[in-house]
């Protein structure tokens, strides 16, 4: 697609969806739900980008609720100052410094911390990161890439693989609308060529609802895989990365609890999912595909052999630096 066609599909994109995407759907939404209180004694999770924004939120109403939470993500400060904060809850937070943009620290969460806490009741893959320049990780891959599919993906699998997952655990991943603009293409997946963070973002996010789907596909109904978005949410990495956007939107935004609720309530309810396609967005599972174009893309085969290809790589370069 062109850049004039990627504006207009992001316009019709932005224009349809203003309503249900922020706290006007929400509140509209909530509205008809009942209330309830969660209860998750006794359940370890594992949380990743949990130092702020929605992966905070979803650590901290989670040991609330009465779970063991290893909360993974970059800012050990920040990370012990949220386990601190849930000093006085029902469950724990454990915090975990780890740059989980990079393949070596996923393996290093999967070998050296889970290995040594195995029952895990729900993963929630919520790290991601928009960046407005390309950049590369130390490990050869794209730094966005890495961040919001390739790592994920690797832990999921790892972790499956190791037998570190219960066998009915909730694998839930934090995605976003903007993957309604794009279809599935692996080319897209690193390409710095002129490079477009929003866009770049959307097929990293396309690519993990045809994950989730595969996986669905082949657990055949054991564990439980979803794949949700949030909505638009003011968060800090909102502000950084779309400041215009943040501008514009901020007083329609969604606070934070708003863009937890559904990850949440799906580790509550582990609703059964009759479909293998789809998303989660405010407590129901919705189309994946919106937008003209979208699934026209690449078969799953080929993004599951891009992400071993270039898992491979990345852990030839950390041999060739040791």
């Amino acid at each position: 697609m062109s850049r004039t066609g990627d504006t207009l599909q992001a316009t019709r994109f932005f224009v349809g969806f203003l309503p249900s995407f922020t706290n006007i759907g929400y509140l509209a939404r909530r509205s008809l739900w009942q209330q309830e209180t969660s209860d998750f004694s006794g359940q370890h999770w594992l949380v990743t980008g949990a130092s702020t924004g929605i992966g905070r939120e979803i650590a901290r109403q989670a040991a609330a609720a009465g779970a063991s939470v290893l909360a993974v993500a970059r800012s050990e400060e920040k990370l012990v100052a949220l386990a601190r904060e849930a000093e006085n809850l029902p469950g724990s937070i454990h915090p975990i410094a780890l740059d989980l943009s990079l393949v070596a620290s996923t393996e290093q969460l999967i070998e050296q911390e889970l290995a040594q806490r195995p029952g895990l009741n729900v993963l929630v893959n919520n790290v991601g990161v928009l960046l407005n320049t390309p950049s590369s990780t130390t490990e050869g891959l794209d730094t966005g890439f890495a961040t919001n599919l390739l790592n994920p993906w690797l832990l999921t699998s790892k972790a499956t693989e190791r037998e570190l997952l219960t066998v009915d655990a909730s694998i839930i991943n934090m995605s976003s609308g903007g993957m309604y603009n794009v279809p599935l293409s692996v080319a897209a997946l690193e390409s710095h060529d002129d490079y477009q963070g929003a866009l770049a973002y959307a097929h990293h996010k396309r690519a993990q609802v045809e994950l989730n789907a595969y996986l669905r596909r082949i657990e055949k109904g054991r564990r439980q895989h979803y794949v949700m978005h949030p909505g638009w949410v003011d968060t800090l990495g909102v502000e950084t990365s779309l400041p215009d956007f943040h501008r514009l939107l901020k007083p329609f935004l969604r606070n934070l609890p708003a863009g937890a609720d559904t990850a949440l309530w799906l580790a509550a309810h582990r609703p059964d999912q009759r479909r293998a396609e789809g998303i989660w967005f405010d407590r129901a599972l919705r189309a994946a595909h919106a937008l003209p174009g979208s699934r026209e893309g690449d078969e799953i085969e080929a993004l599951l052999a891009y992400l071993q290809a270039r898992g491979n790589i990345s852990r030839a370069e950390q041999t060739a630096f040791a």
